[in-house]
């Protein structure tokens, strides 16, 4: 299963996101869907929950969402956003 490191904080802002990392003082800015996809992974859900959860809100995307997800995922777990 995958969580969200301790030490990282979600701020949303008009737009966007950023994530905090307040351990090595690390931030990374996320689009809207990075900031659901991030808020699902912190509420427990797996990644294919997530995945089914936006083809299902996004139909028209469903044929980009699975690789999209998983890249995301891979970037947030090598920023130690993921443990």
């Amino acid at each position: 299963m995958l969580k969200i490191s301790p030490h990282v904080v979600l701020t949303k802002t008009e737009d966007a996101a950023v994530l905090l990392d307040k351990k090595s003082g690390t931030y990374f800015r996320i689009n809207p869907m990075g900031t659901s996809v991030f808020e699902m992974l912190a509420a427990g859900r797996t990644p294919d929950e997530v995945v089914d959860e936006l083809c299902a809100r996004h139909p028209e995307a469903a044929d980009r969402i699975p690789g999209d997800i998983a890249k995301l995922i891979d970037t947030m777990r090598r920023a130690k956003v993921l443990v």
